[in-house]
């Protein structure tokens, strides 16, 4: 089963990955775009924990930063996602006494979303990077913010319940 989750995982940040580079950079405003892979990495992180949520941040924060057109240094999503997923997971495992109910799954989204975007403009200043504008930065974030919880809305719920379907027996809930 455990293949089968990290395949599952695999083929949501690759499709999470295409479909923002390719159709999703066409509703850009200022700039700024829905990020579906961070949303995926949250849902992941969600549904598996911190581990996997750093992974998974990771993997598609590596994909973000080679497939084009990347016009970063390579790493900068990687870095952002991998702690966004990181910290997402650390918001599951405090709340595992029930399920995150839709505001704190916006909450996290949008924390998720702050933090990958400030570690990425971040680590963007200390490269010297002339797309950073930190004047720029709160309007950014704010529609980047809008824009995820909007995708979340939709994306999340579903990854969450098939990652949910693929678990062992021993890990079900076995209702008395």
């Amino acid at each position: 089963m455990i293949a089968l989750r990290i395949g599952l995982a695999a083929l949501f940040l690759m499709v999470a990955v295409t479909v923002q580079t390719s159709v999703l950079t066409n509703i850009a405003v200022a700039g700024v775009t829905c990020d579906l892979t961070l949303i995926v990495v949250i849902a992941l992180a969600l549904s598996r924990g911190p581990e996997w949520g750093a992974i998974a941040g990771f993997v598609g924060g590596l994909l973000l930063d080679v497939v084009p057109p990347a016009d970063h240094t390579a790493g900068r999503w990687a870095l952002a996602l991998a702690i966004a997923g990181y910290v997402a997971g650390l918001i599951r495992r405090e709340t595992s006494s029930g399920p995150v109910g839709p505001l704190g799954v916006a909450l996290t989204v949008v924390l998720g979303t702050a933090v990958s975007f400030f570690i990425y403009s971040a680590t963007g200043s200390l490269l010297h990077d002339p797309s950073v504008d930190w004047g720029e930065f709160g309007v950014r974030l704010g529609i980047a913010a809008g824009y995820d919880v909007v995708g979340a809305i939709v994306v999340i719920p579903l990854v969450m319940w098939i990652m949910g379907r693929v678990q062992p027996a021993r890990e079900r809930r076995v209702a008395p």
